[in-house]
């Protein structure tokens, strides 16, 4: 006869204390990054009979001893964005994993209150905010117990907004050659666009220090027809024209409108992208455009979350030096 088989036990914090021989508040706070207080000895007990036993601890009990769960929110503007925020929303999961840390990336909304309160609802340890978050929004999530992160004191001068020094490096590049009348092409979308006015004003900023008229905003849609029909109205004032976009889409659909018209890029249509994209490098001619650098702001966020857990955390608050670059194309 044969003997049933019965489903194995997934083990719990109970025989991970039986098999070290301490209590289950040591199992406890050993597993959730609190074993400083333990001699070494006990935390490497605790650690071995869990690994023996391939017990995790179950992130709903994390959540009710500590108040927080494991998750880690990453808060993004519900905008049209390029693949470098794509890129930067999968390093800060690399890095939540190296944590245990569980990744929920979420929208803001155009409600700043139903944002916050959405995400409150998660516990979450900790949020990463790429440029949502109000200081007072800081203030009441950290209230919580939440962290902020990166931690950075928030510059009042335009020179500190990233995109506003998109805008003025469109500009000087656009006016590298000599005068030319400026534009900034919006991207015509329904979503919000956090990042189209401060370029533009950092265009506007750097025109009007050299005295010369104010850039247009065109709307231009991600279509030749309506990319043509906007073109078209503002190069009937003459060239040459000097457009810098919100983004590289934006700066291609520009550049296809210039052909339409019979434009000559760079001598009637002088075009700036924004985002360096492999796209933007493959199209003929190959597209000037702005590279947003956030190598530092990476390695922020990696040092914020490495001290998520520690007990004598400094949470160091940085000042951010943000950095643009021109990568040099044949459209300028």
């Amino acid at each position: 006869m044969t003997a049933e088989t019965k489903p194995n036990k997934r083990p719990t914090s109970f025989d991970v204390a039986k098999r070290a021989g301490v209590s289950r508040a040591t199992v406890s706070h050993v597993l959730n990054g609190q074993g400083s207080r333990f001699p070494e000895q006990t935390q490497q007990k605790v650690l071995k009979a869990a690994a023996e036993l391939q017990y995790k601890p179950s992130p709903a009990g994390r959540a009710l001893v500590t108040g927080r769960s494991d998750i880690l929110v990453v808060l993004i503007p519900n905008a049209t964005f390029g693949t470098n925020l794509q890129d930067l929303v999968d390093s800060v999961s690399a890095q939540a994993a190296r944590h245990g840390l569980s990744v929920v990336v979420r929208f803001a909304g155009r409600d700043a209150a139903e944002t916050l309160a959405a995400i409150l609802h998660f516990r979450p340890v900790a949020v990463v905010d790429i440029g949502v978050l109000s200081p007072e929004d800081r203030e009441t999530l950290e209230a919580t117990g939440a962290v902020a992160i990166p931690r950075y004191r928030q510059s009042r001068e335009p020179e500190g907004d990233l995109n506003f020094l998109v805008g003025r490096a469109m500009a000087d590049e656009l006016l590298r050659d000599g005068p030319r009348r400026l534009a900034f092409a919006a991207l015509v979308d329904e979503r919000q666009d956090p990042f189209g006015p401060p370029r533009y004003a950092g265009m506007k900023a750097a025109v009007r220090a050299r005295g010369l008229p104010t850039p247009e905003r065109l709307d231009i849609p991600l279509k030749l027809a309506g990319a043509k029909a906007a073109l078209e109205a503002f190069a009937a004032q003459g060239t040459p024209m000097g457009i810098g976009c919100y983004n590289d889409d934006v700066a291609i659909a520009v550049l296809a409108a210039g052909r339409a018209l019979g434009l000559k890029t760079p001598g009637d249509l002088s075009v700036v992208g924004v985002d360096a994209t492999e796209v933007g490098q493959l199209v003929s001619p190959r597209l000037t455009t702005v590279l947003m650098q956030d190598d530092a702001l990476m390695e922020q966020i990696a040092a914020d979350l490495a001290e998520l857990h520690q007990k004598e955390a400094t949470q160091q608050v940085h000042d951010p030096r943000p950095m643009v670059r021109i990568i040099q194309g044949e459209t300028t």
